[in-house]
C-alpha cells in the first residue's frame, strides 16, 4: 500500500512539473495547473510548495510558477547523457535557412511530445503553435503524426486511447478518427501533413526520425502558413525532410558509438 502511495505521489508530482514546463517560459498559475493535471487545489499547492523548497519550481508573486534552477541543473545533466540538443541543432537551423520556414525537432516522451530545438527562417510571416518545451500528445502535428505512424499498430492504438481525453479537451480536430487517417496516409507518403489541425492556417509536415536501435527517438518538423504548404511544396518539401531524417539517424548513430 505503501508503495502505490508513494509512486501515486511521484506521478502528482511529474504531472505538476510538466504543466508548469507546458507554459514554454510563461509562469503558470496555480488554477491552471490544477486545471492541467486534474489534480485539487490542496494537492497541487502541497506539491508546489514541496517542489519550491527543493529548487524544482520557482514562484513569482505577479508571474505565478516557473520551472526552478534544479530542474535546469538536471536537463543539463541529460544533455551531457544523450547530447540530442547539440546533434540536432546544425541540421535543424540548416533547414529552416533552406526552406525559409520554421523547423523543429521534437523528441518522444512516453506517449507525447516535447518540442526539443527550434529555428525560424526568413520568411517573414511565422506560425508559432511550437515552442522549445513545449509538449503535445504524439499524433499532434506533423512532427507528431509522424512520430505516431512510426509505431506499431499496437501502440498507435494505446497512444490514442491514452490521450483521446486531452486531444477531445484540447485538440478537437485531433480525434482518434482524424489519427487513423493521417497514420494511414503518412505511411503511404512517408511523411505527415498538418493541415491546420491545431491552430487554423498552421499547417506542417513531418519525419520521424529513430535511434540507432531502431526505436522512434522523435521527429523533424517544417512548420509554414497556409498559403506556403499547398500541395505541391508538400510533395517538394516531404521527401527532403525525409532524407533529412535518415541522415541524422547517421548522425546519431555516429555518436552514440563514440559512447
Amino acid at each position: 500500500m505503501t508503495t502505490v502511495a508513494g509512486a501515486q505521489s511521484v506521478s502528482r508530482t511529474i504531472q505538476v512539473l510538466r504543466a508548469i514546463a507546458n507554459g514554454t517560459g510563461r509562469g503558470v498559475t496555480l488554477a491552471q495547473i490544477t486545471k492541467h493535471t486534474g489534480l485539487t487545489k490542496p494537492t497541487t499547492h502541497r506539491l508546489l510548495q514541496a517542489l519550491v523548497a527543493e529548487g524544482m519550481v520557482d514562484r513569482s508573486e505577479n508571474d505565478g510558477y516557473f520551472l526552478g534552477p534544479e530542474c535546469y541543473a538536471l536537463g543539463v545533466i541529460a544533455d551531457h547523457r544523450y547530447g540530442l540538443r547539440t546533434i540536432v541543432a546544425e541540421p535543424v537551423a540548416r533547414i529552416a535557412r533552406e526552406c525559409g520556414d520554421s523547423a523543429f525537432f521534437s523528441i518522444r516522451s512516453g506517449q507525447h511530445s516535447i518540442c526539443l530545438v527550434r529555428e525560424d527562417g526568413d520568411y517573414p510571416l511565422k506560425t508559432h503553435v511550437l515552442q522549445p518545451g513545449k509538449r503535445l500528445p504524439i499524433g499532434i502535428g506533423g512532427g507528431g503524426i509522424a512520430m505516431l505512424a512510426a509505431l506499431d499498430d499496437d501502440e498507435v492504438e494505446q497512444c490514442i486511447a491514452a490521450n483521446a481525453d486531452e486531444c477531445a479537451q484540447h485538440f478537437p480536430n485531433d480525434l482518434p478518427d482524424n489519427l487513423r487517417a493521417r497514420v494511414e496516409e503518412c505511411r503511404s507518403l512517408g511523411y505527415g501533413i498538418n493541415r491546420g489541425s491545431v491552430i487554423k492556417g498552421s499547417w506542417g509536415i513531418g519525419a520521424a526520425v529513430r535511434d540507432s536501435e531502431g526505436r522512434l527517438l522523435g521527429a523533424l518538423t517544417i512548420a509554414a502558413i497556409e498559403d506556403r504548404m499547398q500541395p505541391e511544396r508538400q510533395q517538394e518539401l516531404g521527401p527532403e525532410l525525409v532524407a533529412e531524417a535518415r541522415a541524422l539517424e547517421k548522425r546519431i548513430r555516429a555518436a552514440q558509438q563514440l559512447r
